[in-house]
Parts: C-alpha cells; sequence; structure tokens
C-alpha cells in the first residue's frame, strides 16, 4: 500500500454534503461505500488518486493515500462534489414544485458531481443492461488492467475488443472501442461539448455506437454540466407518470423533452430529485424495515 497522506486542509462546506446520496446513486462508479460503526465513508479515486472521503456534520474529511498531489487539489475535489442546489439560479422553482421540494428538505446535501467525461462516457456505456454492482465491478476491472489509474483512449485501442470482453464488458465492447476511437481521432472533443448548446451536444454523443438519449443524457448531466440536460431511466419514467400526469405508455425520450421543457435549466437537478424520491418510494414498498424511515412520508401512506 502507498504511504498514506492525510490532507491537513479539512475544508468545511456551505451545506452538507450528502456522500451516500450523491455518490452511490447511479451518477457515479467510482466509488465503495466502505463505512463502519456508523460512521459514512466512501473508498474511490480522483484524478487517478485513491481516497476516502467521510462525512462529518458540516465538512468532509479527506484522506489521501498518496503524496502526489498539488495545493489545488483540495479546490478541484470541491469542485467535483458539484455546488449546493440552492446556489443555481432559479433555485426558488424547485422548492416551490410540490413533489420535488420534500426531497430537497429532507436531503438537502445531495448534489450533481462534475466528473471526467470520459470516465463518465465509459461508465455510463457499461451500464447499458446492467446494474449498479456490476458496473462497479467492470470499472475497477479497468483501472486493475491499467496499473492502477483509469486507461486513457489510447489505452483502450491497445486493450482491444477481445481483452474487454475478457473482463466482461460483453456487447459493449466495440462501443467502448468505438468512444476511444473517436476521440483520438479529433471526431469528439469533450472540451467542444462543454461549450456548446444542449441540443448539439447531444447529437455529438449520440454519434458514439452503443449511445442513446438516456446515455448521452446522463454524460451530459453528471460530466459536462449540462443543467438543462434530463435522463430518464425507469425510477424517473415512474416518477414522471405518477406525479405530473404523464400517460402509462410515455416513452422515456417524450418524457425528458417534457421534463426538459418544464424545468428548462433546472432540468438536472429536478430529474435527481425526481429519481432519488421515486427509489426510495420503491425500495420502502419493496423491503419494509429501515428503508421505509428513508422514503417521503406521503410515499409510503
Amino acid at each position: 500500500m502507498k504511504n498514506i497522506t492525510e490532507i491537513k486542509n479539512i475544508f468545511d462546506i456551505e451545506e452538507t454534503i450528502d456522500l451516500r446520496n450523491t455518490l452511490d446513486a447511479g451518477q457515479s462508479f467510482m466509488w465503495e461505500d466502505i463505512s463502519k460503526r456508523g460512521n459514512i465513508i466512501f473508498e474511490g479515486f480522483f484524478e487517478d488518486i485513491k481516497l476516502h472521503l467521510e462525512q462529518k456534520e458540516n465538512k468532509i474529511c479527506v484522506t489521501v493515500f498518496s503524496d502526489n498531489f498539488d495545493n489545488n487539489f483540495t479546490f478541484r475535489l470541491q469542485k467535483y462534489l458539484g455546488e449546493p442546489a440552492k446556489k443555481i439560479e432559479g433555485f426558488e422553482v424547485l422548492l416551490n414544485d410540490e413533489i420535488i421540494s420534500p426531497v430537497i428538505k429532507k436531503y438537502p446535501g445531495l448534489r450533481i458531481l462534475k466528473q471526467d467525461p470520459w470516465e463518465a462516457t465509459i461508465g455510463f456505456i457499461t451500464s447499458s443492461c446492467s446494474n449498479l454492482p456490476m458496473i462497479k465491478k467492470h470499472m475497477t476491472q479497468l483501472r486493475k488492467v491499467s496499473g492502477g489509474i483509469f486507461p486513457k483512449p489510447e489505452d483502450i485501442l491497445y486493450l482491444g475488443e477481445d481483452e474487454l470482453r475478457k473482463l466482461g464488458f460483453g456487447f459493449r465492447s466495440p462501443y467502448i472501442i468505438n468512444a476511444a476511437d473517436m476521440i483520438l481521432n479529433e471526431d469528439l472533443s469533450f472540451d467542444y461539448l462543454k461549450d456548446v448548446p444542449y441540443k448539439i451536444a447531444l447529437n455529438e454523443l449520440l454519434k458514439i455506437h452503443g449511445v442513446g438519449r438516456k446515455i448521452a443524457d446522463c454524460i451530459l448531466a453528471y460530466s459536462l454540466d449540462k443543467k438543462d440536460s434530463f435522463p430518464v431511466d425507469r425510477h424517473v419514467l415512474s416518477g414522471l407518470i405518477k406525479w405530473y400526469g404523464l400517460p402509462k405508455k410515455t416513452n422515456p425520450i417524450f418524457a425528458s423533452n417534457f421534463a426538459r421543457k418544464k424545468f428548462r435549466n433546472l432540468s438536472s437537478y429536478a430529474q435527481q430529485y425526481i429519481f432519488h424520491r421515486q427509489r426510495l418510494a420503491s425500495r420502502a414498498l419493496l423491503w419494509g424495515g429501515k428503508h421505509r424511515s428513508f422514503a417521503i412520508d406521503n410515499d409510503i401512506c
């Protein structure tokens, strides 16, 4: 194990970040919950450096398993962890939404990450027809075969499709190869995508083999800071049908367009709150017990 260096500057944050519901709810596949004795701790990687993030009352305790980081590391980590939703222009619209407001009040520390777009792209391509534990397993395997760092596009091409299949990526393997190839051939630029409007960025991502609307919207929302992106999975679709009156047979693209029109530049935050509420309600009804305490009261009556 590398020498452990703990950052002496344990930074305070204006609003408590909810680590569990931010890092372990499908935005990122780079973190593992290693909580013990009631302490909420997550182990993961940021800029290819292994970290432990521990939840404190009004701050996060950061332990860095490396001495190879600069003076701006803390600033970049804070930026990665996102900003409080209340700082977003127009936040009062969400507070006045009767479906979203209870989630904000119960989970004020829920945030949207600003991840590395390359890692996010591979993660969400990997998420197709998979589940959270399996996605995390595959992402960890990629890091292991690349010597502990996340492989760059050229590393992916060096690995090749056959090796990716051996690692368990299956039908997603050629899609990952295609994404790497597009970046190396300059057919895809994340810097460009950050600067252009949502629809242009969306259409560019849809050129990657295997990337449909949901995957593209996830990449846009969770790594490219497109606040007008609204990813729709089964939880979000169920929530929109249940709470916002969409027809039962609504397709995800129509639902996303509906939500984007309604929430505009608050769409990605609205999506997270709706996703969170519906997922917790489903778990409470299916599993009961402690999960009932996590859900919004009206959802389990």
